[in-house]
Formats: C-alpha cells, structure tokens, sequence
C-alpha cells in the first residue's frame, strides 16, 4: 500500500495547491476586510477571526503568481503558527484528501509550492510549510 498524507486542497490562479492538514487551524468564509496603508499588494489587510485580529496573505505571491484583490467569495486558510495570526486568501477550497507521497519537485522554483503529484481531478502542486511560513514572515515584517 502507498503511504499517503492529509492536505487541504485550495485552487487560485487556476491551480490546485494542497497545504499540509497539519499546518492548517481552521478554514473560513471571507470577513469584513481593513486595508493596511503602505503594505506590500500581497498582504490584503487585516480580519477580524474568532476575536483576534489576523493578517490576510495572498496565496499567489507566496507561489510564483501575481497578488489579487480579495473577493468575497473567496476562503480564507487559517495557519497553524506561534507568532500572530494569518490567513491565505485563496479562491476556493475543494476539500481534504489524501494524497501520494511520491512528489516530484516542479522544474522551476515557484515560491512555497516545492513539488508536485496527480490526483484524479489533475496536477496538485504541494506547498511546504516551512516555506510558506518563511514567506509570510518576511511580507508581514516587512
């Protein structure tokens, strides 16, 4: 039997990325969203989240595309992280699978997406943790 792992499955850009379900706190609707003067397009503002306010990411920049405006209807990933809240806006999310353990590393370089395996609805580029949380780190103290 091949050794599989949990991840929730986002689509943005017109790509499946799938983030570690460790990773992950919660998965939510969009919420009243507040600009942040002078931030870097890719940080989209500040939420409020089950009482605490939490910065709002752009998966895109974090994965080799271009910062967009957020819509609301798109979700927000809540990250599992030790220092401050932050969500990923992402266009949907198609749900939790499990999925192969074999990867192959994407020929180029695409941010926090390192890799990438086929599932039965196509390619899903697989984003690393410790990346993405990497990023987000350098956008929010920036």
């Amino acid at each position: 039997m091949t050794p599989t792992h949990r991840a929730v499955i986002c689509l943005h850009g017109g790509n499946r990325y799938a983030i570690p379900l460790s990773a992950v706190r919660s998965v939510t609707e969009m919420s009243y969203l507040s600009r942040v003067p002078r931030a870097p397009p890719a940080l989209l503002g500040v939420m409020t989240q089950q009482g605490r306010v939490a910065c709002l990411v752009d998966l895109g920049p974090l994965v080799g595309l271009k910062a967009r405006p957020a819509r609301p209807e798109g979700k927000v990933v809540m990250l599992q992280r030790t220092k401050g809240d932050v969500g990923l806006y992402v266009s949907e999310v198609a749900g939790i699978q499990d999925l192969p353990s074999e990867a192959r590393d994407l020929p180029e370089r695409q941010g926090a997406a390192t890799a990438q395996v086929d599932s039965p609805e196509g390619p899903v580029k697989l984003i690393d943790p410790e990346q993405l949380q990497r990023a987000i780190d350098n956008l929010v103290e920036a």
